[in-house]
């Protein structure tokens, strides 16, 4: 990932004066989001439920992609913003309403109604806590090809709604240099999560 950056850097100005620079980029940071995404599950899931059993494999990564120093630091500080979800008793309760096997549409209103008036890094972070939650109850369930749909929902999410936002913060390692704590954030998701309920009750 290090190295990517890097490149990405070194090419920046050539890729934006070429059609189709900036898609060029945004490859490049869903492919990044997809490996921080798998670490960030794999690291939560460790974290409260050691006994599960995941790996980067099982998510449809590869044995060593979470080696690189710069992930692991992108990692760390998406877990410690997470911190202030898990202690919002309203926000697990009604995480735990929605089903692993949620339809892809049920998924979609979620993450809109989480960037409804904007994007910073407690929403991220609070997209990827939904499918961490998400992923886990598939998981408990041995429901494993749910899980890859997950994290496809997750990287076009990401791909059609804020990879440009994330390309203008320097990339996913513009976490790292972010000091706030976002403590609205789990307030903003459990009223996410309290419109998908709703929704899953009327369409289900």
């Amino acid at each position: 990932m290090a190295h990517s950056r890097k490149k990405a850097k070194k090419d920046e100005d050539d890729l934006r004066g070429a059609t189709g620079g900036e898609d060029v980029i945004d490859d490049q940071i869903i492919e990044q989001g997809a490996v921080v995404l798998r670490g960030y599950v794999i690291q939560r899931i460790h974290t409260e439920n050691p006994e599960v059993h995941v790996s980067h494999e099982i998510l449809g990564g590869t044995p060593s992609e979470g080696d690189d120093p710069q992930v692991k630091e992108v990692v760390c500080q998406l877990l410690k913003i997470a911190d202030d979800l898990n202690r919002n008793t309203e926000l697990q309760h009604l995480i735990n309403t929605v089903q692993a096997n949620c339809a892809q549409d049920v998924f979609v209103t979620v993450a809109r109604s989480i960037f409804s008036d904007g994007i910073n890094w407690g929403r991220v972070v609070a997209l990827f806590h939904l499918a961490y939650k998400l992923i886990h109850k598939a998981l408990t369930q041995n429901r494993f090809e749910i899980i890859r749909h997950i994290i496809s929902w997750v990287l076009q999410f990401i791909r059609e709604n804020i990879s440009a936002w994330i390309r203008q913060q320097g990339g996913w390692e513009g976490v790292i240099r972010s000091v706030s704590r976002w403590r609205t954030v789990s307030i903003l998701f459990a009223a996410a999560f309290i419109t998908a309920v709703v929704y899953w009750r009327r369409t289900h």
